[in-house]
C-alpha cells in the first residue's frame, strides 16, 4: 500500500493484499498467487468492490462489515483483501490489537466447503485460525463444524447499532422526546430548508461541504476519527458507482448536513453521517431526512453501525434508543 503524491489518496501495489502487515507491525506475508492449497487473496478495488457485491448482498446478518460500502470505505484501514472459493468470498482484515483474521465467508456457495479453503490457507502461511467481526448467526455456523474448539469473545466497541427505521423517520414515543425537540427546533429556524439527493450535478457541493467539515475536524480528531473523515471524502466521491445514495440537507446558509448509506434486503446502513455543530439539530434532521429517503418500500431497518470505543459517539448513538446491539465476535479455532 503506497500514497499517490499527486492526490494524497492511498493505492495499493499489485502484491499489497499478501503483505500481512497490517498498520500495527509485521504479522505475516501472504503468498504469491498460484501457491497450492493457499486461497488467492486480492486488493479491493473500485472493480472487485463491483464484483463482490452481489455476494456481500447475499448476507442476512445485518452488520456493516458485510455491505460494499463499510468494505471499500475501511479498506485501507484495516488492510482489507478477499479471495474466491466454492462460490463464496473471504475476506481477511487487521482489526486494532487482533493482528491478521479472516471473515466468515459470505456468498450463495458451499459455506462449508469455503471454510475448508480457509483453513487450508491458515495451515500452509502458519497462522492462527481466527475469525473477526463474526456476527452470532455466524459464530453458531462455526460452533457447529468446530465444537469446542472454537472460543468466541464479543467486542463492545464494534457492535453495530440497529433502529426500526419508523422510529428515526418520525421520533415518536417519550423515548425519543429528547430528539423530537431537536429536530422541532431545526424546523422553526430553517422552515425553508429542503433534502437533496446526491447526483452528479449536486456531487460537487456535497463534496465540497464534507471537505470544509473535514478541515474543520482535523485540528481536533486523530486516530480513527480522522480516517473515518478521509474514506468518507473517498466513498461520497465513489457512491454512485458503488450503487450507494447520498443526500444532504441544505439550508438558506448552505448545507449543513450529509449522509451516505446503501440498502441491503430489508435493512438501511448508514455509513457517512456529519452535521455542522453550529446549527442545532442538523443531525437530526440528516437522520430523520435520511431514514425517509434512502429507505425502500420494504425496508424495515436502520443500522448507523458501531461507536469504535467513543464515548461521546455511543452517547449519542444510544440516545436514539436501538432496538438492539447487533454483536460482532473474534472467534479463535484451536486445531487438533
Amino acid at each position: 500500500m503506497t500514497e499517490n503524491p499527486a492526490s494524497g489518496a492511498l493505492r495499493y501495489g499489485a502484491d499489497s493484499c499478501y503483505d500481512i502487515r497490517g498498520r500495527r507491525g509485521a504479522v505475516r506475508r501472504f503468498a504469491p498467487v498460484g501457491e497450492e492449497h493457499m486461497l488467492q487473496f486480492n486488493s479491493i478495488t473500485l472493480e472487485s468492490a463491483e464484483q463482490l457485491k452481489p455476494l456481500l448482498n447475499r448476507q442476512s446478518y445485518r452488520t456493516c462489515d458485510y455491505t460494499v460500502g463499510a468494505t471499500f470505505q475501511w479498506r485501507a484501514y484495516f488492510d482489507s483483501c478477499y479471495a474466491l472459493t466454492s462460490g463464496m468470498a473471504v475476506l481477511a482484515a487487521s482489526y486494532p490489537s487482533e493482528g491478521r483474521c479472516y471473515m466468515l465467508p459470505v456468498g450463495g456457495g458451499d459455506m462449508q466447503a469455503a471454510l475448508s479453503a480457509v483453513e487450508r490457507d491458515a495451515e500452509e502461511r502458519g497462522i492462527p485460525l481466527k475469525f473477526c467481526a463474526v456476527p452470532e448467526e455466524g459464530v453458531e455456523i462455526l460452533r457447529a463444524r468446530y465444537g469446542e474448539r472454537a472460543a468466541a469473545q464479543p467486542h463492545r466497541d464494534w457492535a453495530d447499532y440497529l433502529y426500526t427505521l419508523s422510529s428515526l423517520q418520525t421520533f415518536a414515543g417519550k423515548k425519543l422526546h429528547g430528539q423530537k425537540n431537536h429536530l422541532n427546533r431545526f424546523l422553526r429556524e430553517n422552515p425553508d430548508y429542503r433534502y437533496v439527493e446526491v447526483t452528479p450535478e449536486t456531487m460537487d457541493r456535497a463534496a465540497a461541504f464534507l471537505k470544509e467539515y473535514a478541515e474543520e475536524k482535523a485540528a481536533s480528531e486523530t486516530g480513527i476519527e480522522l480516517e473515518e473523515m478521509q474514506r468518507s471524502e473517498e466513498l461520497l466521491a465513489r457512491s454512485s458507482d458503488l450503487g450507494l445514495t447520498a443526500g444532504y440537507i441544505e439550508t438558506a446558509n448552505g448545507i449543513v448536513a450529509l449522509s451516505v448509506g446503501e440498502v441491503v434486503d430489508d435493512t438501511l446502513y448508514v455509513h457517512v453521517e456529519k452535521a455542522k455543530a453550529s446549527c442545532p439539530g442538523a443531525y437530526q434532521a440528516i437522520v430523520s431526512e435520511f431514514a425517509k429517503n434512502a429507505a425502500q418500500a420494504d425496508t424495515l431497518y436502520c443500522n448507523r453501525e458501531d461507536d469504535s470505543g467513543e464515548e461521546g459517539l455511543r452517547t449519542s448513538k444510544l440516545a436514539y434508543q436501538p432496538i438492539r446491539l447487533v454483536d460482532k465476535y473474534w472467534v479463535t479455532v484451536t486445531r487438533e
